[in-house]
């Protein structure tokens, strides 16, 4: 089996001036080939061998997506290093304990975190090169800390002369993913380059992805799912990669590029099927033209040209609303739906064009095992995973890495059924569960999802909260939809709606969305958030800390 390395080396050699990266600078899609990309990242890997950076040690990316970050990347790994990608939007805190439980040796990182990082140095003695990726190329080398930590600009890292070959087998890890999960404090789960390519191949079979994949890469790279499905899937066929330039742009690039892949998660479908249906309704033409069927195929032709014809959308990371895959259905828009973990590389399942069932995550890849821990065949239970895409443990935690994978099979946390026709369904968390004082199982994101589908309401969690000395019922926290109170106030001729006023709207709101659930799924109480719900990368909900709040507030 091939490494990391040997895989995207393949396509360099064999797609020399092909494109393989795109990124809008000054207004214009500048392109990097598949060669110079091999050469850039030589020149990276002999930078580092220079500056003492040896096979097996680890190598931190605190920095922006961009064709620099992944040259960087495959630099680490062609010196035989470890990447330890960081989320840029993780606090000071955080950052700090990857850098030092990951003990890693250097660092990039981009302007924007420079300042922290430098303010904790003294604290991370085994950091001694910090690589400042969008410093001016005549940037002094600067000697920082008392350990004598090195800093310098991206362009004084870079060597001609080509370092000495670091061969890796395919069992060495390659990555250590720290989870920002939604559970509590993050592990880092190591990655094999074994674990990788396994499920790259795979999931490029799967799905029947060949050397005319271009995706456009929007979520952070950061992410396994974006690196490995947005990134290494097409880099490793010979495709394209375009880089997004931001969330406001997102719509534009998709019509610029016109690519035939997107990966994004659920809130990311969310906004821009709200952009599409609230555009066509304020458009007093076309909200006449979608009322008769001719008019309706054209303005859904627009759409999908604007969307980029052809284009499959997939979603993971998180629970895809049903009502969205439907919303895009109506334009012609394919939107499929996937399921993977960082501690699986990440594919476990997916939809494909030809095998897709609305509410599932589609069919198990192939080479991968997924059995349901339930009584009954068809019910449900929690997902367990065994395969090559499967881990190798979380770095420096044995007790932890045991718990978590039991006889070869990982433990996900995760919810499901398999039905007969091999279609897996994603109901919940394990830790989410809600048991009633009847022994009822409520599942908080099937609530969830009923709620969301009112317009007034951005973000809610369904929880367990203490009624009695040992009574509990269901309630929900929720942030509402601040643009839709002020068009609902705004139709009104009212102030837009605070205070009791606002609980009043939100608890009607809830009620109707719970009246098409069971008696005992009904949510008792309401609780209003005036700020947005800390998030993952992937834009989940932490949970975990959201629940401590409301416990915390209700004690006191």
């Amino acid at each position: 089996m091939d490494t990391i390395v040997t895989l995207i080396e393949s396509s360099c050699r064999q797609f020399g001036d092909r494109t393989a990266l795109l990124q809008k600078r000054e207004g214009r899609w500048q392109a990097t080939s598949y060669a110079a990309l091999s050469s850039a990242s030589d020149r990276i890997s002999a930078g580092l061998a220079e500056n003492g950076f040896r096979p097996g040690e680890r190598a931190a990316l605190l920095a922006a997506s961009s064709p620099l970050w992944l040259t960087a990347y495959l630099g680490i790994l062609k010196t035989g290093g470890v990447v330890v990608p960081i989320d840029r939007e993780l606090k000071e805190m955080e950052v700090r304990h990857i850098l030092s439980h990951s003990e890693a040796r250097v660092l990039f990182v981009g302007e924007d975190h420079l300042a922290n990082v430098v303010a904790m140095i003294d604290e991370l003695p085994q950091l001694t090169l910090i690589v400042r990726t969008d410093a001016p190329d005549d940037s002094p080398v600067i000697t920082c800390g008392r350990f004598q930590c090195s800093r310098v600009p991206y362009s004084g890292l870079l060597r001609d002369r080509p370092g000495a070959p670091y061969p890796r087998q395919p069992q060495d890890s390659a990555l250590i993913l720290y989870t920002s999960g939604t559970t509590g404090r993050s592990k880092g789960a190591i990655l094999s380059h074994a674990n990788i390519v396994s499920n790259i191949r795979a999931t490029t079979a799967h799905l029947g992805l060949d050397q005319t994949v271009h995706t456009l890469s929007f979520l952070p790279i950061n992410h396994v799912f974006e690196q490995v499905c947005g990134i290494l899937i097409p880099l490793s066929v010979g495709g394209k990669v375009s880089f997004c330039e931001s969330l406001k742009k997102i719509g534009d690039n998709l019509a610029e590029v016109k690519p035939t892949f997107f990966v994004g998660v659920p809130a990311v479908y969310r906004m821009i099927l709200s952009r599409i249906t609230k555009k066509i309704q304020e458009n007093r033409i076309s909200c006449i033209m979608s009322a008769l069927p001719l008019a309706r195929q054209l303005i859904h032709s627009r759409v999908r040209r604007r969307l980029g014809t052809g284009t499959v959308f997939i979603s993971g990371g998180a629970a895809l609303d049903p009502a969205i895959s439907r919303g895009f259905a109506r334009f012609g828009v394919t939107l499929l739906q996937g399921y993977g973990i960082t501690e699986t590389s990440p594919v476990i399942a997916t939809e494909t064009p030809s095998a897709a069932r609305t509410g599932t995550v589609g069919r198990v890849l192939e080479g991968v095992e997924v059995k349901i821990e339930a009584h009954d065949p068809g019910a449900v239970g929690e997902i367990l995973v065994r395969g090559p895409n499967v881990m190798q443990g979380y770095f420096k935690d044995p007790q932890a890495s045991s718990e978590a994978i039991i006889e070869g099979w990982y433990r996900t946390g995760d919810l499901g059924r398999l039905d007969a026709n091999g279609f897996l369904t994603i109901c919940g968390r394990v830790k989410s569960l809600i048991v009633t004082p009847n022994g009822k199982n409520v599942y908080p994101e099937e609530v969830e999802g009923e709620i969301l589908k009112s317009p007034y309401v951005a973000e809610v969690v369904v929880y367990a909260g203490r009624s009695g000395p040992v009574q509990e019922e269901i309630r929900a926290v929720i942030f509402a939809n601040r643009e839709a109170l002020e068009e609902y106030a705004a139709q009104r001729g009212e102030p837009v709606a605070s205070g009791e006023e606002l609980e009043s709207l939100l608890r009607s709101e809830v009620k109707r969305a719970c009246a098409k659930l069971a008696a005992y799924k009904q949510v008792m109480k309401i609780t209003v958030s005036e700020e947005e719900f800390p998030k993952t990368t992937t834009r989940k909900i932490k949970r975990f800390e959201v629940e401590a709040l409301m416990a915390t507030k209700h004690s006191s």
